[in-house]
């Protein structure tokens, strides 16, 4: 009995071993609570950030070549479509602070993202204001120079 309690051989692998797979679960807890945020939710960030860009972009455009086009005594109506989603979240188009901060905001109606777009200056010239909602897809821009 007593050789079997003075053998010491296994205890360094052991040991070893030990050590190895402690380090390797510290690592995988690491790196399972932080893949969470690195590639999830920072990517939808991203993504939600772009197509709000975009959104804003568009309707500046659409609102420049409005100004563009428009007649001097009469009416234009302009359709666009716009997604119902980006990034699973709902939004909110809002043009009501053009007129004095030459802006478009496309903001969620979930979090707290919003991004702000110019309109190239055209708010000092022409009024622009109105809220558009992405529960549809389909919405129209008016304008009508005799209201002026």
């Amino acid at each position: 009995m007593r050789l079997l309690f003075k053998d010491e051989k296994g205890v360094s692998s052991t040991t070893g071993y030990l050590l190895y797979s402690s380090i390797f679960i510290m690592f995988f807890v690491v790196i399972h609570f932080s893949v969470n945020d690195v590639l999830l939710e920072r990517q939808s960030d991203i993504v939600v950030e772009e197509g709000f860009s975009d959104i804003g972009n568009m309707m500046s455009t659409t609102l420049t070549d409005m100004y563009l086009i428009a007649p001097e005594n009469g009416r234009i109506d302009t359709k666009y479509m716009i997604p119902t989603t980006i990034g699973n979240e709902y939004y909110t188009i809002n043009a009501d602070v053009a007129t004095t901060d030459q802006l478009i905001e496309v903001e969620s109606q979930s979090s707290q993202r919003k991004v702000d777009v110019t309109i190239s200056g055209i708010a000092s010239t022409v009024p622009i204001n109105g809220t558009a909602l992405s529960g549809e897809m389909e919405h129209m821009i008016s304008y009508d120079s005799r209201r002026q």
